[in-house]
């Protein structure tokens, strides 16, 4: 079993875990779709310059070497009355390919999820895979009542209370930052490319 060191992301670590977003997201294909392999890098240098939060921003290292990373931001529910409702997202969570499979992401998970709740928050909500993340107690967020803007009842759509009843009675729909939205993000990302030119990338990530 690997001996995973999680520590908070500081600025030197940025372009490094920017890199393995890359390495854990890019595909050839997605070049043909959209034309860049990937745009994880520009969402999480994005996300550190607007609405990432700091104190949820983590690598993980393993022997000295940075080979993951997560990172959280606001988000919102907005209710029929207009009010919102104060939420997490997380992502990109990336891990280098060659360790993958090996722990990593869910060290990275529990052990972001915990610093939430200790730093308050209530929820989590975002888009990833229903087969992985139900391991971590994540549950469709329709259950809650909560929808998509586009009111798409998708198993992608993923929830979690960090504190019992959060989100009781709370309906409405799901707000969260434009970076990751790939209509957005996809020409700046081809741009921000440039950043990591001569350096492969590699099918991965979650």
């Amino acid at each position: 079993m690997l001996e995973i060191e999680i520590r908070p992301a500081e600025e030197k670590d940025y372009k490094e875990t920017e890199n393995i977003a890359r390495q854990a997201f890019y595909r050839d294909d997605r070049i043909a779709e959209i034309g860049v392999g990937c745009t994880e890098p520009y969402m999480l240098h994005m996300l550190r310059k607007e609405v990432g939060i700091k104190e949820l921003d983590f690598v993980a290292y393993v022997d000295g070497k940075a080979v993951g990373q997560i990172i959280y931001s606001h988000s919102h529910i907005r209710r029929p009355d207009g009010s919102l409702v104060d939420t997490l997202n997380f992502g990109p969570l990336s891990v280098l390919p060659e360790f993958q499979k090996m722990g990593v992401g869910s060290a990275l998970m529990r052990y972001s999820m915990k610093r939430a709740k200790e730093l308050g928050y209530g929820a989590i909500l975002f888009f990833g895979h229903p087969e992985y993340y139900p391991r971590f107690g994540f549950v469709q967020a329709s259950k809650y009542g909560i929808e998509t803007e586009w009111q798409a009842d998708t198993p992608a759509f993923m929830a979690i209370e960090l504190k019992e009843g959060y989100l009781k009675d709370v309906t409405g729909i799901y707000l969260e930052a434009p970076v990751y939205d790939e209509e957005i993000t996809k020409l700046p990302s081809m741009e921000y490319e440039k950043e990591f030119a001569g350096q492969n990338g590699e099918q991965g990530g979650h």
